[in-house]
């Protein structure tokens, strides 16, 4: 099985992003892909306006026109997206403008790789779970249309957690994979999110996760703790970067960090799971590989 994985990207070509998008089409038909992986912020600096925003065919459809990319895009939320029409990237009509598009809150994903072995991917929208996106002094309006009121939120937000937790226990997949748009873990701009700490990380150590993939920090990293099971991936590359990266060393579970554009391809097998890291000239910056 294999996929790209790219997020923070839709800005009409700017900030590299047609720069990038091309080298995803290379690589792409390299490994002969089976889908990408977006983990959000996919419009800005505020999502849509609507299902006939001209932005989704100026950032999405007329952007990332390489044969190899003509496969199902993946997509779940992030906070910027939330500050335009949340509901317009959930629509279906999105999909009748471009065939690719998938777009939901949360969403399961299975894939056989042999008739021993399987990967199952686990996508969960994060941007409720952040405090400061409900506070009533915050700079931005977010579009929580779909959302209960904020204490409702908050428990609905234990039980979505119970029901990761659920879907988690009864998966017996080789690979787990959780994908979400905030960081857990990092060492860029924004940096760990404590609520996502807190709240499903005890989730994903529980059962077994054996990585978590992000975007939201505008750079490419690879973070793994001496102490956890689960590596942690940042590829929210797609566009503007260069925002910064705190020092750390392999001490703070910093194996690799990138402060610019990029993406991450991965090939998960049945014994072994490649990622690998890519500027926006296509130069391989770093590997890791995941085994079984």
């Amino acid at each position: 099985l294999n996929f790209l994985v790219i997020g923070d990207w839709g800005r009409n070509g700017f900030y590299n992003q047609s720069l990038v998008a091309s080298q995803m089409g290379r690589v792409g038909e390299l490994l002969d892909i089976d889908f990408v992986i977006s983990v959000g912020d996919n419009f800005y600096n505020t999502g849509l306006t609507g299902v006939k925003d001209p932005k989704f065919t100026t950032s999405f459809s007329r952007i990332y026109t390489a044969p190899s990319l003509q496969k199902p895009w993946y997509t779940i939320l992030g906070n910027h997206d939330y500050m335009g029409d949340a509901l317009a990237q959930l629509d279906p009509a999105m999909t009748q403008r471009d065939s690719r598009w998938y777009c939901r809150r949360e969403f399961e994903l299975r894939r056989s790789l042999s008739c021993e072995s399987s990967v199952d991917l686990f996508f969960i929208d994060t941007t409720p779970f952040i405090d400061e996106y409900w506070m009533p002094n915050a700079t931005q309006t977010f579009d929580w249309r779909g959302l209960a009121p904020r204490q409702e939120q908050l428990r609905s937000q234990v039980e979505a957690s119970d029901a990761a937790f659920t879907l988690l226990a009864s998966s017996r997949a080789t690979w787990k994979i959780v994908v979400g748009h905030h960081t857990m873990h990092s060492f860029g701009h924004h940096g760990d999110s404590v609520e996502l700490l807190d709240q499903i990380l005890p989730v994903l150590e529980a059962h077994d996760v054996d990585a978590y993939i992000n975007g939201h920090d505008h750079c490419l990293e690879h973070i793994k703790h001496s102490d956890s099971k689960i590596t942690f991936i940042t590829s929210g590359a797609g566009s503007k970067s260069w925002q910064g990266i705190r020092p750390a060393t392999v001490a703070n579970g910093l194996h690799f960090a990138y402060d610019g554009q990029g993406f991450v391809s991965a090939s998960v097998g049945r014994s072994s799971f490649l990622l690998e890291f890519y500027d926006a000239f296509g130069n391989v910056l770093h590997t890791t590989h995941l085994r079984k």
